[in-house]
């Protein structure tokens, strides 16, 4: 809240917090790094996540209690090994 009243009680600092604000956010090079750290951590969030903990963990976890369920709400039984 401090923040905002700062930038409302002080308009010349202001504008050029705003405007110094704008030329960070327009600049290519800074476009271009959020580019590259958005690529990245999205591709290792969703190879980490997906490809790991729910293909490999919460899938096959669900597949055997659904089947399971499946089994007894038809009244099947498998012959074990």
């Amino acid at each position: 809240m401090n923040w905002i009243h700062l930038v409302a009680s002080h308009d010349e600092e202001a504008h050029g917090l705003w405007e110094e604000a704008w030329a960070i956010f327009t600049d290519p090079s800074h476009i271009l790094a959020e580019l590259g750290w958005t690529v990245i951590q999205d591709v290792i969030v969703i190879w980490l996540f997906y490809g790991i903990v729910f293909k490999k963990m919460i899938l096959p976890r669900l597949r055997r209690e659904i089947h399971k369920e499946i089994d007894e709400e038809h009244n099947i039984k498998h012959d074990d090994h």
